[in-house]
């Protein structure tokens, strides 16, 4: 049976407009009528901009060529990215209303590749722990993670192709797991974050959801880069299986789950050895959180100051943490990062990529709790570019997922790489 256009990847959608067996307005209106079957059970959007898409896709259908590499593909904007066409709450009843005079940096930047701002997806307070009011829509019983949750919601229900997220601790590489859809944070600092409310300057990073590891090289393109060559004949990558200090946090089957993947890797040709990651990282963990949490009292002053009734117990918790942070401590941690840093540096000597956890194991039950995310934030705090690939269910149904994690300023590597395994994986 043929797929509804609203079910392509972005990769396919723009290769059928090319060879106009597709418009972008039809591409358009299957995403919304997705959104009025199934929003009122996901719940992941804030607004939608269905005449403004509606418009924009007829302006591009008149084009006699691509304006870009992105051309008619429908975008959800995480709901703390600026719009100017749409309001920018950022979860919080702090800002109920506001409307930025110019869209962010990211999104200026996907409109002249040709993309098309479908509307705000939901997210998590100020991108924090306190959850916002989006469903999994494998298991609406479930929580689709934090903070970049209606994006990942939206993709993985067929409300979007592509969505923006952000990640200071594991706001997109969970979301990517808990809801199965490829996702991809970049280097730190690979994007201009311009208009975008800012939670932690030294871990704030953008990124995507998607259906498939091409669309990452469309997103990469939009931006200027050349995507990767793919491996050469015969040459198979070099990969780490790093189980992490943090191994006996996942769940037995999410274990075994890393294990299935690296033997299909192995037997498909890759060179699949374990490393071992140095017993100093163990404080990576606490350097993170201090690091997220001092920053954020810093960025959170005026909304603490004129508006503490209207924050969340659980951001109000976070900041008093902040608050608690010494110089001496805040030392020890970026000196901790700089020597994981350097070990990471080496790594790279032996391996293209590393095989990690994605989260601890399915996403869990309820909403208010929006997962665990360990096996992400000593990652963010390296600043290393991650991928998330969708990898079999788990006990409950529900989507598992293998990480790629790659050297820094190496993204279009690794998204080469990410196609090499989703191709063995599948």
């Amino acid at each position: 049976m043929a797929k509804s256009p609203n079910q392509l990847s972005a990769s396919e959608a723009v290769r059928r407009m090319a060879d106009k067996r597709l418009t972008a307005v039809d591409l358009v209106e299957a995403c919304l009528d997705r959104i009025d079957k199934r929003e009122g059970q996901v719940h992941a959007w804030e607004a939608l901009d269905a005449e403004g898409a509606l418009k924009r896709a007829e302006m591009l259908d008149r084009r006699a060529r691509p304006v870009g590499p992105l051309h008619g593909i429908p975008l959800a904007v995480k709901d703390i990215i600026d719009t100017k066409a749409m309001t920018t709450e950022c979860g919080s009843p702090i800002y109920r209303g506001r409307k930025a005079a110019k869209d962010a940096a990211c999104v200026t930047q996907l409109v002249q590749a040709g993309a098309i701002v479908l509307g705000k997806a939901v997210t998590t307070e100020f991108a924090g722990a306190h959850a916002g009011k989006t469903h999994n829509p494998h298991n609406l019983r479930h929580t689709p993670a934090g903070s970049s949750s209606g994006s990942a919601a939206a993709v993985a229900d067929f409300m979007a192709p592509l969505g923006y997220g952000t990640q200071t601790s594991g706001s997109v590489i969970r979301p990517g797991a808990f809801n199965g859809v490829v996702a991809y944070k970049g280097t730190y600092g690979w994007a201009d974050l311009t208009g975008v409310k800012t939670y932690a300057r030294s871990l704030d990073t953008l990124g995507f959801f998607a259906r498939e590891a091409n669309d990452m090289a469309l997103i990469r393109a939009a931006y200027g880069h050349a995507p990767a060559d793919p491996p050469a004949r015969g040459r198979a990558p070099r990969i780490g299986f790093a189980r992490t200090r943090w191994w006996d946090m996942a769940d037995r089957y999410n274990q075994k789950n890393l294990e299935t993947a690296a033997k299909i890797l192995r037997a498909a040709g890759a060179r699949v050895r374990s490393w071992d990651m140095p017993e100093s990282w163990d404080g990576l963990i606490n350097a993170q959180n201090r690091v997220m949490t001092k920053e954020a009292t810093f960025h959170y002053g005026p909304e603490r100051q004129r508006h503490p009734d209207l924050l969340s117990p659980s951001l109000t918790a976070s900041l008093e943490v902040g608050d608690s942070v010494s110089r001496a401590q805040l030392a020890d941690a970026k000196k901790r990062k700089r020597r994981a840093l350097g070990d990471l540096a080496k790594v790279w000597e032996q391996f293209d990529f590393l095989l990690v956890p994605s989260a601890r194991g399915e996403a869990p039950a309820g909403l208010g709790y929006t997962g665990d995310p360990v096996f992400n934030r000593y990652w963010t705090l390296l600043g290393a570019p991650c991928v998330a690939l969708p990898f079999n269910t788990g006990p409950f149904g529900l989507p598992l997922s293998v990480q790629l994690v790659g050297p820094h300023r190496s993204d279009d590597q690794l998204i080469a790489w990410a196609r090499w395994v989703e191709e063995r994986l599948s």
